[in-house]
Protein backbone atom coordinates (compact mmCIF):
# COMPACT_ATOMS: atom_id res chain seq x y z
CA UNK A 1 0.00 0.00 0.00
CA UNK A 2 1.39 3.37 -0.96
CA UNK A 3 1.58 5.96 1.75
CA UNK A 4 2.40 9.54 1.11
CA UNK A 5 4.96 10.27 3.54
CA UNK A 6 3.94 14.22 2.92
CA UNK A 7 7.71 14.14 5.60
CA UNK A 8 4.91 16.52 5.36
CA UNK A 9 4.87 14.54 8.26
CA UNK A 10 1.70 15.24 8.58
CA UNK A 11 2.95 15.85 5.12
CA UNK A 12 6.19 15.24 3.50
CA UNK A 13 8.32 17.95 4.90
CA UNK A 14 7.77 21.24 3.42
CA UNK A 15 9.99 21.71 1.29
CA UNK A 16 9.74 20.56 2.53
CA UNK A 17 6.43 21.63 2.76
CA UNK A 18 6.69 18.38 4.76
CA UNK A 19 6.12 15.62 7.13
CA UNK A 20 4.40 15.16 9.52
CA UNK A 21 6.35 13.42 7.41
CA UNK A 22 5.66 11.67 4.52
CA UNK A 23 2.10 14.15 3.79
CA UNK A 24 1.02 11.69 5.76
CA UNK A 25 -1.20 12.93 8.36
CA UNK A 26 -1.60 11.37 11.70
CA UNK A 27 -5.30 11.13 11.27
CA UNK A 28 -5.28 11.36 7.51
CA UNK A 29 -5.50 8.05 5.69
CA UNK A 30 -2.61 8.38 6.19
CA UNK A 31 18.34 5.56 -7.04
CA UNK A 32 19.56 5.06 -9.46
CA UNK A 33 22.92 6.06 -8.21
CA UNK A 34 24.67 2.76 -8.34
CA UNK A 35 22.57 0.08 -9.92
CA UNK A 36 23.86 -2.69 -12.13
CA UNK A 37 21.38 -3.65 -14.80
CA UNK A 38 22.54 -6.11 -17.40
CA UNK A 39 26.08 -5.38 -16.24
CA UNK A 40 25.82 -1.65 -16.93
CA UNK A 41 26.07 1.01 -14.22
CA UNK A 42 23.72 3.93 -14.67
CA UNK A 43 23.33 6.94 -12.41
CA UNK A 44 20.75 9.33 -13.86
CA UNK A 45 19.38 10.55 -10.57
CA UNK A 46 22.23 12.26 -8.85
CA UNK A 47 24.55 14.96 -10.09
CA UNK A 48 28.04 13.66 -10.51
CA UNK A 49 29.59 17.06 -9.81
CA UNK A 50 30.29 16.18 -6.21
CA UNK A 51 30.10 13.06 -4.10
CA UNK A 52 27.92 13.46 -0.99
CA UNK A 53 29.95 13.04 2.19
CA UNK A 54 28.15 14.85 5.02
CA UNK A 55 24.99 13.52 6.73
CA UNK A 56 22.91 16.31 5.20
CA UNK A 57 24.28 15.64 1.71
CA UNK A 58 23.72 11.90 2.05
CA UNK A 59 20.12 12.48 3.15
CA UNK A 60 19.47 14.78 0.20
CA UNK A 61 21.05 12.22 -2.12
CA UNK A 62 18.90 9.42 -0.69
CA UNK A 63 21.93 7.31 0.24
CA UNK A 64 20.47 5.73 3.34
CA UNK A 65 22.92 2.86 3.67
CA UNK A 66 25.92 5.18 3.45
CA UNK A 67 24.36 7.57 5.94
CA UNK A 68 23.77 4.77 8.45
CA UNK A 69 27.35 3.55 8.06
CA UNK A 70 28.65 7.08 8.62
CA UNK A 71 26.39 8.00 11.53
CA UNK A 72 26.13 4.82 13.59
CA UNK A 73 29.67 5.04 15.05
CA UNK A 74 29.12 8.74 15.78
CA UNK A 75 25.69 8.38 17.42
CA UNK A 76 27.14 7.67 20.83
CA UNK A 77 27.76 9.61 24.02
CA UNK A 78 26.72 13.23 23.73
CA UNK A 79 26.62 13.55 19.95
CA UNK A 80 23.06 14.84 19.67
CA UNK A 81 23.52 16.02 16.08
CA UNK A 82 24.52 12.54 14.88
CA UNK A 83 21.57 11.01 16.74
CA UNK A 84 19.19 13.47 15.08
CA UNK A 85 20.56 12.72 11.63
CA UNK A 86 20.33 9.00 12.28
CA UNK A 87 16.71 9.49 13.36
CA UNK A 88 16.03 11.22 10.06
CA UNK A 89 17.54 8.39 8.04
CA UNK A 90 15.31 5.88 9.80
CA UNK A 91 12.36 8.23 9.36
CA UNK A 92 12.95 8.23 5.59
CA UNK A 93 13.12 4.43 5.72
CA UNK A 94 9.73 4.41 7.52
CA UNK A 95 11.34 2.64 10.48
CA UNK A 96 9.45 4.58 13.12
CA UNK A 97 10.79 2.69 16.15
CA UNK A 98 14.43 3.38 15.33
CA UNK A 99 13.58 6.95 14.36
CA UNK A 100 11.93 7.54 17.74
CA UNK A 101 14.78 5.89 19.64
CA UNK A 102 17.39 8.17 18.11
CA UNK A 103 15.28 11.34 18.11
CA UNK A 104 14.40 10.88 21.77
CA UNK A 105 18.07 10.56 22.65
CA UNK A 106 18.94 13.67 20.62
CA UNK A 107 16.17 15.71 22.25
CA UNK A 108 17.18 14.54 25.72
CA UNK A 109 20.75 15.66 25.12
CA UNK A 110 19.72 19.05 23.70
CA UNK A 111 16.19 19.88 24.79
CA UNK A 112 16.57 23.46 23.56
CA UNK A 113 16.99 22.51 19.91
CA UNK A 114 13.80 23.25 17.95
CA UNK A 115 14.80 21.09 14.97
CA UNK A 116 15.29 18.08 17.24
CA UNK A 117 11.76 18.61 18.60
CA UNK A 118 10.43 18.85 15.03
CA UNK A 119 11.84 15.47 14.06
CA UNK A 120 10.83 13.90 17.34
CA UNK A 121 7.25 15.06 16.74
CA UNK A 122 7.28 13.79 13.19
CA UNK A 123 8.53 10.39 14.33
CA UNK A 124 5.88 10.13 17.05
CA UNK A 125 3.24 11.15 14.52
CA UNK A 126 4.13 8.43 12.05
CA UNK A 127 4.23 5.86 14.84
CA UNK A 128 0.77 6.98 15.94
CA UNK A 129 -0.43 6.57 12.38
CA UNK A 130 0.57 2.90 12.36
CA UNK A 131 -0.24 1.98 15.98
CA UNK A 132 -3.34 0.50 17.54
CA UNK A 133 -5.97 2.82 19.07
CA UNK A 134 -4.58 2.93 22.62
CA UNK A 135 -0.97 3.40 21.58
CA UNK A 136 -1.99 5.91 18.90
CA UNK A 137 -3.57 8.14 21.56
CA UNK A 138 -0.34 8.19 23.56
CA UNK A 139 1.87 8.86 20.54
CA UNK A 140 -0.48 11.56 19.28
CA UNK A 141 -0.18 13.44 22.58
CA UNK A 142 3.59 13.12 22.37
CA UNK A 143 3.48 14.39 18.79
CA UNK A 144 1.73 17.63 19.60
CA UNK A 145 3.82 18.15 22.73
CA UNK A 146 7.02 17.94 20.69
CA UNK A 147 5.70 20.28 17.99
CA UNK A 148 4.56 22.81 20.58
CA UNK A 149 7.91 22.61 22.35
CA UNK A 150 9.75 23.17 19.08
CA UNK A 151 7.51 26.06 18.03
CA UNK A 152 7.96 27.69 21.43
CA UNK A 153 11.73 27.45 21.00
CA UNK A 154 11.72 28.89 17.48
CA UNK A 155 8.64 30.73 16.30
CA UNK A 156 10.30 31.56 12.98
CA UNK A 157 10.73 27.91 11.93
CA UNK A 158 8.08 27.55 9.23
CA UNK A 159 8.39 23.77 9.07
CA UNK A 160 7.42 23.56 12.74
CA UNK A 161 4.58 26.03 12.28
CA UNK A 162 3.18 24.11 9.31
CA UNK A 163 3.40 20.72 10.98
CA UNK A 164 1.82 22.03 14.17
CA UNK A 165 -0.93 23.75 12.19
CA UNK A 166 -1.66 20.60 10.23
CA UNK A 167 -1.92 18.68 13.48
CA UNK A 168 -4.27 21.27 14.97
CA UNK A 169 -6.40 21.27 11.81
CA UNK A 170 -6.81 17.52 11.45
CA UNK A 171 -6.46 15.90 14.89
CA UNK A 172 -9.44 15.44 17.24
CA UNK A 173 -9.68 17.74 20.24
CA UNK A 174 -9.18 14.76 22.59
CA UNK A 175 -5.55 14.60 21.44
CA UNK A 176 -4.97 18.35 21.30
CA UNK A 177 -6.36 19.24 17.90
CA UNK A 178 -8.62 22.18 17.19
CA UNK A 179 -9.40 24.48 14.28
CA UNK A 180 -9.30 27.51 16.57
CA UNK A 181 -5.71 26.68 17.47
CA UNK A 182 -4.81 26.37 13.80
CA UNK A 183 -6.36 29.75 13.03
CA UNK A 184 -4.47 31.37 15.92
CA UNK A 185 -1.25 29.97 14.50
CA UNK A 186 -2.17 31.26 11.04
CA UNK A 187 -2.66 34.74 12.49
CA UNK A 188 0.70 34.49 14.26
CA UNK A 189 2.68 33.77 11.09
CA UNK A 190 0.60 35.80 8.61
CA UNK A 191 2.90 38.82 8.41
CA UNK A 192 6.05 36.77 7.81
CA UNK A 193 4.52 33.88 5.83
CA UNK A 194 1.22 35.04 4.29
CA UNK A 195 0.89 32.16 1.82
CA UNK A 196 1.46 29.58 4.55
CA UNK A 197 -1.11 31.33 6.73
CA UNK A 198 -3.69 31.08 3.95
CA UNK A 199 -2.85 27.38 3.56
CA UNK A 200 -3.50 26.84 7.28
CA UNK A 201 -6.83 28.67 7.06
CA UNK A 202 -7.73 26.50 4.07
CA UNK A 203 -6.99 23.30 5.98
CA UNK A 204 -8.99 24.44 8.97
CA UNK A 205 -11.98 25.34 6.79
CA UNK A 206 -11.80 22.05 4.88
CA UNK A 207 -11.78 20.06 8.10
CA UNK A 208 -14.97 21.88 9.14
CA UNK A 209 -16.60 21.00 5.83
CA UNK A 210 -16.46 24.60 4.59
CA UNK A 211 -15.22 23.61 1.15
CA UNK A 212 -16.01 26.86 -0.64
CA UNK A 213 -14.13 28.85 1.99
CA UNK A 214 -11.30 26.33 1.94
CA UNK A 215 -10.90 26.60 -1.80
CA UNK A 216 -10.89 30.37 -1.60
CA UNK A 217 -8.04 30.21 0.92
CA UNK A 218 -6.09 27.68 -1.18
CA UNK A 219 -6.38 30.06 -4.14
CA UNK A 220 -5.23 32.93 -1.93
CA UNK A 221 -2.21 30.87 -0.89
CA UNK A 222 -1.45 30.25 -4.58
CA UNK A 223 -1.71 33.96 -5.38
CA UNK A 224 0.46 35.02 -2.43
CA UNK A 225 3.16 32.52 -3.42
CA UNK A 226 3.18 33.80 -7.00
CA UNK A 227 1.41 30.77 -8.47
CA UNK A 228 4.07 28.32 -7.38
CA UNK A 229 3.78 24.63 -8.20
CA UNK A 230 3.86 23.71 -4.50
CA UNK A 231 0.72 25.71 -3.73
CA UNK A 232 -1.11 24.18 -6.68
CA UNK A 233 -0.14 20.77 -5.29
CA UNK A 234 -1.83 21.66 -1.99
CA UNK A 235 -5.04 22.58 -3.81
CA UNK A 236 -4.82 19.31 -5.74
CA UNK A 237 -4.66 17.39 -2.44
CA UNK A 238 -7.86 19.12 -1.35
CA UNK A 239 -9.61 18.34 -4.64
CA UNK A 240 -8.50 14.71 -4.39
CA UNK A 241 -10.13 14.50 -0.98
CA UNK A 242 -13.37 15.78 -2.49
CA UNK A 243 -13.04 13.39 -5.46
CA UNK A 244 -13.32 16.23 -7.95
CA UNK A 245 -11.23 14.31 -10.44
CA UNK A 246 -11.33 16.57 -13.49
CA UNK A 247 -10.37 19.63 -11.48
CA UNK A 248 -7.79 17.59 -9.57
CA UNK A 249 -6.05 16.60 -12.79
CA UNK A 250 -6.33 20.11 -14.18
CA UNK A 251 -4.65 21.47 -11.04
CA UNK A 252 -1.84 18.92 -11.30
CA UNK A 253 -1.32 20.21 -14.83
CA UNK A 254 -1.11 23.78 -13.54
CA UNK A 255 1.47 22.65 -10.98
CA UNK A 256 3.72 20.86 -13.46
CA UNK A 257 3.58 23.74 -15.94
CA UNK A 258 4.12 26.46 -13.34
CA UNK A 259 6.99 28.90 -13.81
CA UNK A 260 8.00 28.49 -10.17
CA UNK A 261 8.50 24.74 -9.85
CA UNK A 262 11.06 22.78 -7.85
CA UNK A 263 12.09 19.21 -8.63
CA UNK A 264 10.37 18.06 -5.42
CA UNK A 265 7.08 19.42 -6.77
CA UNK A 266 7.36 16.95 -9.64
CA UNK A 267 7.82 14.15 -7.10
CA UNK A 268 4.66 15.30 -5.30
CA UNK A 269 2.69 15.54 -8.55
CA UNK A 270 3.72 12.03 -9.57
CA UNK A 271 2.84 10.61 -6.16
CA UNK A 272 -0.60 12.21 -6.27
CA UNK A 273 -1.29 10.86 -9.75
CA UNK A 274 -0.18 7.40 -8.65
CA UNK A 275 -2.40 7.53 -5.57
CA UNK A 276 -5.41 8.21 -7.78
CA UNK A 277 -4.36 5.86 -10.60
CA UNK A 278 -4.58 8.72 -13.10
CA UNK A 279 -2.32 9.69 -15.98
CA UNK A 280 0.32 7.11 -15.14
CA UNK A 281 2.39 8.10 -18.16
CA UNK A 282 2.48 11.66 -16.87
CA UNK A 283 3.28 10.38 -13.38
CA UNK A 284 6.25 8.40 -14.72
CA UNK A 285 7.47 11.43 -16.65
CA UNK A 286 7.35 13.65 -13.57
CA UNK A 287 9.05 11.11 -11.31
CA UNK A 288 11.82 10.53 -13.83
CA UNK A 289 12.32 14.29 -14.06
CA UNK A 290 12.77 14.42 -10.29
CA UNK A 291 15.15 11.45 -10.21
CA UNK A 292 17.28 12.90 -13.01
CA UNK A 293 17.24 16.48 -11.73
CA UNK A 294 20.39 16.22 -9.61
CA UNK A 295 18.48 18.23 -6.99
CA UNK A 296 16.86 15.55 -4.88
CA UNK A 297 15.87 16.31 -1.29
CA UNK A 298 15.58 14.62 2.06
CA UNK A 299 11.87 15.45 1.96
CA UNK A 300 11.44 13.19 -1.07
CA UNK A 301 13.98 10.38 -0.61
CA UNK A 302 15.59 9.29 -3.85
CA UNK A 303 15.21 5.61 -2.98
CA UNK A 304 11.51 6.18 -2.42
CA UNK A 305 11.28 8.00 -5.76
CA UNK A 306 12.67 4.88 -7.44
CA UNK A 307 10.20 2.74 -5.52
CA UNK A 308 7.26 4.94 -6.54
CA UNK A 309 8.40 4.94 -10.15
CA UNK A 310 8.47 1.15 -9.91
CA UNK A 311 4.88 1.20 -8.64
CA UNK A 312 3.86 3.45 -11.52
CA UNK A 313 5.53 1.18 -14.05
CA UNK A 314 4.03 -1.94 -12.51
CA UNK A 315 0.55 -0.43 -12.70
CA UNK A 316 1.29 0.42 -16.33
CA UNK A 317 2.17 -3.23 -17.02
CA UNK A 318 5.94 -2.86 -17.36
CA UNK A 319 7.06 -5.30 -14.68
CA UNK A 320 10.63 -5.59 -15.96
CA UNK A 321 11.34 -1.88 -15.62
CA UNK A 322 9.43 -1.82 -12.35
CA UNK A 323 11.74 -4.47 -10.94
CA UNK A 324 14.71 -2.39 -12.05
CA UNK A 325 13.41 0.61 -10.12
CA UNK A 326 12.80 -1.47 -7.00
CA UNK A 327 16.38 -2.70 -7.21
CA UNK A 328 17.58 0.87 -7.67
CA UNK A 329 15.80 1.79 -4.45
CA UNK A 330 17.42 -1.11 -2.60
CA UNK A 331 20.85 -0.19 -3.96
CA UNK A 332 20.55 3.03 -1.95
CA UNK A 333 18.52 1.73 0.98
CA UNK A 334 18.88 -2.02 1.38
CA UNK A 335 16.51 -2.16 4.37
CA UNK A 336 13.67 -0.27 2.67
CA UNK A 337 10.91 -2.83 3.09
CA UNK A 338 8.37 -1.52 0.56
CA UNK A 339 10.88 -2.06 -2.26
CA UNK A 340 11.92 -5.54 -1.14
CA UNK A 341 8.26 -6.52 -0.67
CA UNK A 342 7.47 -5.21 -4.14
CA UNK A 343 10.20 -7.36 -5.66
CA UNK A 344 8.90 -10.36 -3.73
CA UNK A 345 5.46 -9.61 -5.12
CA UNK A 346 6.92 -9.89 -8.60
CA UNK A 347 8.58 -13.17 -7.70
CA UNK A 348 12.03 -11.58 -7.86
CA UNK A 349 14.79 -10.79 -5.41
Amino acid sequence: MIRETHFRPFHRFPATRLPFGFRKGLFTPLLTVSLLLCGILFCPAVSMAATPTTPSELLDAGRADEAIRLLTPQATGNNAAALNYLCRVYFALEDWDNAIHNCERAAQLDSGNAVFQLWLGRSYGQKANSAGPLSAYSFARKTVAAFIAGHTLDRHNIDLARDLAEYFSTAPSVVGGGGDKALSLAAEIASEHPSDAAWIRAMAAAHEGQNEHAESEYNESIRLDHYSAGTYIELARHLRGRKLWDRFQQTIGLATSATHIRPVDRYDAAELLLSTNRDLNGAAQQMRAYIQSGRTEEAAPLFRAHFLLGEILQKSGDTAQAAGEYRAALALASSYRPASEALHRLGQR
